[in-house]
């Protein structure tokens, strides 16, 4: 029985679900839509990590990660995804690109980091397969630290598409479900101009520039 003010309070506080941040909420809902889409992916999600087991794997390649990269790895630690198995177009996140988990996207970094063209703070999150990845710039010292460029492999300019991580996946979200995102003949599809209307709305005070 309890017999306070104070013991009443904290049992409510003991028995409350813990609120979602803005970002966990996109994660969630996103996979949900995936699911409502039938794709393989959305069964694929892995458990998130330690934020100090993230911090400390990013922190060894000699980067720094922004705090909202922490908090998305430390709540789902991307898909599991099977080389030479699956078919990329069946396990995309979002149209073209899949969400790495933290060891993969780290393996990746190690290889990429071998090309001259390739800068130490971008650490890939997303990739597509066939050479192009979303990265998150990673350096504190950078006047973009935060930001999400597409990093394309044939390209010599790289677009900043997203302030940060909390925007991207706000973005992500909000495309399922203004249908900019949507499923056609089991593939996840895009409608590029309504994407990027949306991404505006998502960020006002961020523009698009290249890096």
């Amino acid at each position: 029985m309890i017999n306070s003010v104070s013991g009443y309070h904290h049992h409510l506080r003991t028995n409350l679900t813990p609120m979602h941040s803005h970002l966990e909420t996109a994660v969630d809902r996103i996979f949900d839509y995936l699911r409502a889409c039938g794709s393989l992916i959305a069964d694929r999600r892995r458990p998130g990590l330690n934020p100090a087991e993230v911090e400390a794997q990013i922190g060894a390649l000699g980067l720094r990660p922004p705090t909202d990269l922490v908090q998305l790895y430390a709540y789902c630690d991307g898909t599991t995804t099977t080389a030479g198995k699956d078919l990329l177009g069946k396990i995309n996140f979002f149209p073209a690109f899949y969400w790495m988990n933290l060891d993969e996207a780290v393996t990746v970094y190690h290889s990429l980091s071998n090309y001259s063209s390739w800068r130490r703070s971008w650490l890939p999150i997303f990739a597509n397969g066939g050479g192009d990845f979303y990265v998150v710039i990673c350096e504190t010292t950078s006047p973009f630290f935060g930001e999400v460029l597409l990093v394309m492999y044939d390209e010599t300019d790289h677009i900043a598409e997203f302030q940060n991580v909390s925007a991207m996946f706000e973005t992500i979200e909000r495309c399922f479900v203004e249908k900019a995102f949507f499923c056609s003949d089991g593939y996840l599809k895009a409608d590029y101009a309504k994407m990027s209307a949306i991404a505006h709305s998502v960020q006002p005070d961020f523009a698009e520039h290249d890096i």
